[in-house]
């Protein structure tokens, strides 16, 4: 028969107290612990996004940072590409000057004598085609050049168009990380505030059930006194209805007779409530039925009510205490909190863990009570 239905006579209103209290004294702050628990996971997620933000940013930044760097070589190339046109230009446009200068300082008589002192017709239509490539190379030259110039400079334009861009994206990223830094750091100072506030909310939790545990507590050693108290008034009005009923049945008995009556009645007298057994002060007694000790609480079941047949405790006895003990003296305990054969120190001394059913924090002693 398990320990978990012992006491169910003796201690049943009291369990129903207890219960009874701990239930009306559920904790107030449970509301506040389970919403702070809300605000600190959605902070914590809004953190770990500002975070994977940042992160996207960086990386956009150190790309848009290549991008500009590439852009400064190409308007640096260009600008050298430009350069030299623009040489290539002037020493064109100079040479140009120089023949139209020669030209008009020594007239056009000098053309004209070269073209006509030409001894063939061949030799005249091959002066005339000189002077004609070479005023149009020069003019070709001339306008392939600009060109150029102009080609070189619309693309330096564009260049630094696309690199104005990049300088503003740069900035509005950084901008935006800033932002995002800012942010964290506030979802980081509400999350440490909110953490702690959970903190102080979890720990009011546990100081108020422990103080509705220990409320239950005194109740139940309370009630379990009183039903003691109780216990001991009814076996002391049947004893003593007893006594009578024998002095008057042998009241023709001698004077021997009632003396040895009387000492048996007084002997029974002061057993009542122990058994006659030896209960050591300061301990587990029939009449304190539950008590702290060594860090948790301690009750008794008795053998007349529970008798525990199904224990098999080897070299069970009774101990001169009233204790049921197994054949190494040590004290059969009913505990939640030690596992099966664990030896536990008591207010009665040592005892071994042979069933559960007690509670947790509390530990029950077996007894002939």
């Amino acid at each position: 028969m398990k320990m978990q239905k012992k006491r169910i006579v003796q201690c049943g209103l009291s369990l129903i107290c207890a219960f009874g209290i701990a239930l009306s004294g559920m904790s107030v702050h449970a509301e506040e612990v389970d919403s702070l628990e809300d605000k600190t996971s959605n902070l914590q997620s809004q953190l770990e996004g500002i975070n994977q933000d940042l992160v996207t940013i960086s990386n956009e930044i150190a790309e848009t940072e290549v991008k500009i760097e590439e852009s400064n070589n190409e308007v640096f190339r260009l600008e050298a590409s430009l350069q030299i046109s623009r040489n290539n230009e002037e020493m064109q446009y100079a040479n140009m000057k120089t023949r139209i200068k020669y030209m008009y300082e020594n007239g056009s008589d000098t053309l004209l004598s070269m073209v006509c002192e030409a001894k063939s017709m061949g030799e005249f239509l091959n002066r005339v085609d000189f002077i004609q490539n070479i005023t149009k190379y020069d003019k070709d030259m001339l306008e392939n050049m600009v060109k150029v110039r102009e080609g070189i400079e619309e693309q330096e334009a564009e260049l630094k168009s696309r690199q104005q861009e990049l300088l503003d994206l740069q900035s509005q990223l950084d901008s935006e990380q800033a932002e995002l830094q800012a942010k964290a750091e506030e979802t980081s100072t509400d999350l440490a505030t909110v953490n702690a506030q959970l903190e102080a909310a979890r720990a009011a939790q546990k100081k108020q059930e422990e103080e509705v545990q220990r409320k239950a507590d005194e109740q139940l050693a309370k009630k379990a006194q009183e039903e003691t108290k109780q216990a001991s008034a009814s076996n002391g009005s049947n004893t003593s209805a007893g006594n009578n009923s024998g002095n008057n049945s042998s009241s023709g008995n001698n004077n021997s007779s009632n003396n040895n009556s009387s000492n048996n009645t007084s002997s029974d007298s002061s057993n009542s409530g122990s058994g006659g057994y030896v209960i050591p002060s300061g301990g587990l007694t029939p009449s304190k039925g539950r008590i702290w000790y060594n860090g948790h609480t301690e009750t008794y079941y008795s053998q007349k009510v529970l008798p525990g047949g199904g224990l098999a405790i080897p070299g069970r006895h009774i101990a001169s205490d009233g204790t049921i003990r197994d054949a190494d003296g040590y004290i059969v305990l009913a505990s939640d909190d030690y596992p099966k054969g664990t030896v536990v120190e008591t207010s009665l001394g040592a005892g071994k863990v042979y069933d559960t059913g007690s509670g947790s924090g509390n530990i029950d002693l077996y007894t002939d009570w």
